[in-house]
């Protein structure tokens, strides 16, 4: 009996030691358990605060892509009080500078071709009235003489295109003279409306930061960049068509049917087609005339000029264009500058946008004792024919047109052919 109770106790002691293993093991995995489950709550509450942070980094983004825009909204309206109020300290216009100056450039060029068109080549089937060429020729004092069996078109032609320019500023002259229109409320006379009270106004500001004390930047730049904004406008809308009566400016239309008219006097177009559309030129010939010279020029800072040579002035290449071989430059003169010089002024010279159209001659050799005796008869002349005349001499002798050695080859040495490789044939 008491063998089997040990056995049966032993098996008993067995199963309490392996069943204390059992519960340790377990007691120990629950440990590990909860351990992990406190890691899982940790890792939870740490999403939970990453979920947040990533709400937050959205809103805060919301909010910058907010302020971004209106950020943007906020420059574009500065940059418009900028222009307004004259902030920019450059008025070279060195923002659009080259790219004004190179439209500048090629506008002149574009009108140089529409008033040759204009003009036309005086050739086929046109018909040139010499008798009233010759008169323009002597009104500008051109030297060579032309007749029905040498007319010398090129010559003729280069005097048309400079008579056609000065005829377009007498016009524009008189329209933009205000006291004219002063008490005018019509509306082709608002140019020359704009044109007078920018003046005023611009003269006023200019007086405003002379005459008062201070010494900031906007009160001394506001004259510059009021006119450079007017004339900008100007020179994109000015004389175009009227809105109100669906119709051409008036002054567009009017001067452009008096160059029509002064034009035929010089030479009659045969062909009906062909006059038509000539004449149909001088609309925009006129417009764009009054544009450069009277608007555009005036955006340049500082404003852009034109200057006509004058005759018997030595060849310059620098400043003039024409026709000539390189070995005669030093041995020619103006005959006639056709189209001004267009230049920029500056303290140390001027810079140059286009050079004149001239047409070239050779200067006269003739002794002084000749042209004074010249210019005596002219006096004469001038007594006989206007008895109320004050007759000045403001006459300059130089190297041009004169030969100080006193040597008289009794008559004028003169190249009568007009521009050196210039002849009829010359389109």
């Amino acid at each position: 009996m008491f063998p089997r109770s040990k056995n049966a106790l032993c098996v008993i002691q067995t199963t309490i030691m392996m069943t204390s293993q059992e519960i340790r093991k377990k007691s120990e995995r629950n440990k590990l358990v909860e351990n992990e489950n406190v890691d899982l709550k940790t890792k939870l509450k740490e999403c939970n605060h990453c979920n947040k942070l990533e709400e937050q980094l959205k809103e805060t983004r919301s909010l910058i892509q907010s302020l971004k825009h209106k950020n943007k909204n906020l420059e574009a309206e500065t940059s418009k009080y900028q222009s307004a109020l004259g902030i920019a300290t450059n008025f070279d216009l060195n923002v659009d500078e080259h790219d004004d100056s190179v439209k500048l450039n090629k506008d002149i060029l574009e009108l140089h071709d529409t008033l040759e068109n204009y003009v036309t080549n005086l050739k086929p089937r046109i018909d040139v009235n010499i008798n009233e060429a010759k008169k323009l020729l002597e009104n500008y004092g051109c030297q060579i003489k032309i007749s029905e069996e040498e007319p010398n078109k090129p010559l003729i032609k280069a005097v048309l295109q400079r008579h056609v320019l000065e005829e377009i500023f007498v016009e524009a002259n008189f329209y933009f003279d205000f006291k004219n229109y002063k008490l005018s409320v019509k509306d082709h006379h608002l140019e020359s409306s704009i044109v007078d009270q920018a003046t005023t106004l611009i003269d006023l500001m200019g007086k405003l930061n002379s005459n008062r004390l201070g010494n900031d930047e906007i009160t001394r730049l506001i004259p510059i960049r009021l006119r450079q904004q007017v004339y900008i406008a100007l020179g994109t809308r000015g004389f175009n068509d009227i809105i109100s009566q669906d119709s051409k400016h008036n002054f567009i239309d009017i001067t452009s049917n008096k160059m029509n008219k002064m034009m035929n006097k010089f030479r009659r177009i045969k062909d009906k087609e062909t006059r038509k559309r000539v004449n149909a030129m001088a609309e925009d010939l006129v417009r764009n005339v009054l544009r450069i010279f009277y608007f555009r020029l005036r955006i340049q800072e500082p404003m852009a000029q034109y200057h006509w040579f004058k005759n018997d002035e030595k060849i310059n290449k620098s400043y003039m264009k024409g026709c000539w071989n390189e070995g005669d430059i030093k041995d020619l003169v103006v005959e006639v500058c056709s189209f001004p010089m267009i230049c920029r002024p500056y303290s140390d010279g001027f810079k140059v946008f286009t050079p004149a159209k001239v047409f070239s001659r050779r200067f006269i050799k003739r002794n002084i004792m000749r042209k004074l005796t010249d210019k005596v008869g002219n006096i004469k002349k001038k007594f006989t024919q206007n008895g109320n005349s004050v007759p000045t001499l403001q006459d300059n002798y130089d190297s041009n047109d004169s030969d100080d050695s006193g040597e008289s080859d009794g008559s004028d040495d003169s190249d009568d052919s007009g521009e050196s490789g210039d002849s009829d044939e010359t389109n």
